[in-house]
């Protein structure tokens, strides 16, 4: 029989390949790749093929696993096709573990023969007997009989050798070893216990999707596992999505103390092991929870009941390597197709979600009070120009007379502080003051940032990085080089050098690697052992310190001056979000927002805790432009080593654009990053009413221009970033 196995590579069809047996669709195979092996999927059965007999490869071995679901594989189509992505590359999302396909890890277990030691013409030792003894009650490896015994291995050779005992050879269990949740309630504020109710009513009608819009600290993550719980007590799975593996470290301890049990964890800090492992718990249904970042979408459940969205607003679920997608949008197509419901969680909903709410596709509870009568901190703005930072000692200054004041009481109370500051390293660019100079990447136009913690200079986008120079690369000046802006280094320095005896700590993505170095971290926040936090976004992602009463934003304008459509709404959720984490526990908090520009409605919005006003700007300025979500937006990024041929196609791709009343296009035009890892980039901008179906439009136009193999054309549907 002949069938067609679609593989994880960079192509849209799948591949003729020949078996004796009949394979269900989605069977999972291992087949011949040229001089290789490859695992693909069985995705079509094929009556005849144009390929001849002879020339057509068996398919070498199916694996152990369940095949994909109808489900699943509709998911990779859609995916696919929405995203404008090879079907292949979305297929190598759901069997990116190549661990998983390995020949499974076997060891050798020892077993008494029933020959006797007098038998084998061995003497009766102390050692002998208690391996004796110890193989009576079954097989164990060579390490549990060594451990067991008390002996060495050469005594275990001594009698397999002599023919006392005997190995057989087990399959090593590669699934996680999970208990039965057992959930523990807890009381609920009415406002959480209807919200609640309300969703767990629909969780048996098909597929559904409702926002927890909820404050900060209202209890939405209460909310939802008390949704999980329902599902779990009907034997189905469930996953929940957060953006990053920062905000994992406090949930996973309130999930346990829940439920009693650790959740799978599916993340790029996992070791291969790990998350071969965490897969096969998942095809096999033994994994009940799972809680990770956006790829955990694309995982084979066996019986996925529940989806959840955590933080959904945040631009981490936006994938922009690969296949370009929207995590928070596929999962909504994935609990369509799964026909289960769908929650979203936030205090900052973004608009398409609003507008999805007001046209009736999905549905709202609202929290909004925060837990244990904790109320929401008190907001100030401060105008920089006017109450403008003082040098010192450290240097330049970055904080307010005002905002040092507030820390300084804030110490005397032994409460703890926070400033915020979205911005690694140590300074963001060095200049010489000599000459000008400034240092840049070789491989990407921007500046080198530099961190002074590790003396190096490092680019932020693509990981080149160089010890800090001691003279000028121009001029060879040996006092001209200096630090230009502020990094949240920086911020510390001047935080340690004003107040020598506070305990302060950085986090950021630099200073924690790692889950580990983010749950010390946190722990030593919660243990009172930290009296200021500088950090960046690492902070706004959800967590609860119940002593911190007072926020700094350093600089409210820096997110405002991005030329990204969604730059208002992003900040807005942003320093929402940061603003949410004081005053968290029974002590009242306090909120001080550095600016240039106090008159800006993001911040007016925030001072005035009133979201509805900045919404409505925000509606109007999109409709008339006709933006996402009343307009539709792809972008193509087109690149290439050679900055001629890269300006040669996105030139062909300008001539040839699509534009009428309906249809506009923008540019080309040289990315704001032009050269990003040793590539020259230019950008075109497709921007269609609602009722255009886009990847139709951009399907057709690229289809009259013959890319080079030299160049390479990204197509990123619902572009976030236009960098």
């Amino acid at each position: 029989m002949i069938f067609g196995v679609l593989l994880p590579l960079p192509f849209d069809e799948p591949f003729d390949y020949s078996c004796d047996e009949n394979l269900p669709l989605g069977t999972i195979v291992c087949v011949p790749w040229g001089k290789t092996q490859i695992t693909g999927v069985v995705w079509s059965h094929t009556p005849s093929s144009d390929c001849p007999q002879e020339k057509i490869k068996k398919i070498i071995k199916t694996y152990n696993f369940p095949p994909l679901s109808k489900e699943i594989i509709e998911l990779i189509k859609f995916v696919a096709k929405y995203n404008m992505a090879p079907l292949g590359m979305v297929l190598k999302m759901v069997i990116s573990v190549k661990q998983v396909f390995n020949p499974e890890p076997t060891e050798n277990y020892y077993l008494l023969t029933g020959k006797t030691l007098a038998e084998a013409k061995l003497k009766n030792s102390d050692t002998r007997w208690h391996i004796i003894d110890l193989l009576k009650h079954g097989s164990y490896t060579k390490k549990e009989i060594c451990q067991g015994a008390g002996c060495g291995p050469s005594a275990i050779d001594t009698l397999l050798k002599a023919g006392v005992l005997k190995t057989e050879t087990k399959t090593v269990n590669k699934e996680i070893p999970i208990k039965k949740a057992e959930f523990v309630p807890i009381k609920l504020t009415d406002e959480q216990k209807i919200a609640a109710e309300h969703i767990i009513t629909k969780i048996n009608s098909g597929f559904s999707v409702t926002l927890i819009d909820g404050v900060t600290g209202s209890g939405k993550t209460e909310v939802y596992f008390e949704v999980a719980n329902e599902i779990l007590a009907q034997n189905r799975q469930v996953l929940i999505l957060v953006p990053e593996i920062s905000l994992t470290t406090q949930w996973l301890e309130r999930f346990e103390q829940r439920f009693g049990i650790k959740p799978a964890c599916w993340h790029s800090n996992l070791s291969e092991k790990e998350r071969a492992n965490t897969w096969i718990s998942i095809i096999n249904g033994k994994a009940q929870v799972v809680v990770g970042a956006r790829s955990a979408l694309f995982l084979p459940y066996k019986n996925l009941g529940l989806i959840v969205v955590d933080e959904s607003h945040d631009h981490s679920f936006k994938q922009e390597d690969f296949v370009n997608y929207q995590c928070r949008d596929m999962a909504v197509v994935r609990a369509k197709l799964e026909k289960i419901p769908l929650i979203l969680s936030t205090a900052t909903p973004d608009l398409e979600t609003i507008v999805n709410i007001e046209k009736g596709k999905y549905d709202k509870v609202c929290l909004t009070k925060r837990f244990a009568g904790a109320v929401l901190p008190t907001v100030k703005i401060i105008d920089i120009k006017k109450d403008k930072p003082q040098k010192g000692s450290w240097g330049p200054s970055w904080l307010s007379p005002t905002l040092v004041k507030a820390i300084e009481n804030n110490l005397e109370k032994g409460e703890q502080s926070m400033l915020f500051l979205n911005r690694r390293g140590y300074a963001p660019l060095m200049i010489c003051r000599d000459c000008g100079h400034k240092i840049q990447c070789p491989h990407c136009t921007s500046w080198l940032a530099e961190h002074k913690s590790s003396g190096r200079l490092i680019c932020h986008h693509c990981g080149y990085m160089m010890n800090r120079p001691k003279t000028c690369p121009d001029c060879h000046s040996e006092d001209g080089l200096t630090a230009c802006g502020p990094g949240v280094e920086r911020i510390a320095e001047e935080v340690s050098c004003r107040f020598p005896n506070a305990r302060v700590k950085i986090l950021s993505s630099d200073t924690t690697a790692n889950l580990q170095d983010l749950s010390s971290a946190f722990a030593q926040i919660e243990e009172g052992k930290i009296d200021i936090i500088v950090g960046t976004q690492i902070l706004a992602k959800g967590h609860h310190f119940p002593e911190l009463t007072l926020v700094g934003i350093v600089d409210a304008d820096l997110s405002l001056m991005g030329s990204d459509l969604r730059a208002s709404e992003q900040t807005y959720q942003l320093l929402s979000q940061v603003s949410g984490r004081a005053g968290r526990g029974k002590k009242s908090g306090e909120v001080y927002i550095q600016t240039l520009n106090p008159q800006n409605l993001v911040l007016q919005s925030l001072l005035n805790n009133n979201r509805q006003q900045f919404l409505e700007l925000e509606k109007q300025t999109r409709k008339m432009l006709i933006m996402p979500p009343y307009g539709k937006l792809a972008a193509l990024i087109v690149s290439s080593e050679s900055q001629s041929k890269a300006s040669q196609i996105a030139s062909a791709l300008g001539q040839t654009a699509p534009n009428n009343q309906y249809i506009t296009t923008l540019g080309p035009a040289p990315a704001p990053i032009f050269m990003l890892r040793n590539k020259y980039r230019f950008r075109l901008l497709l921007k269609t009413t609602r009722d255009i179906n886009i990847q139709n439009i951009l399907k057709i136009w690229l289809d009259k221009i013959n890319i080079p193999k030299q160049v390479r054309v990204e197509v990123d549907i619902d572009p976030y970033s236009f960098m």
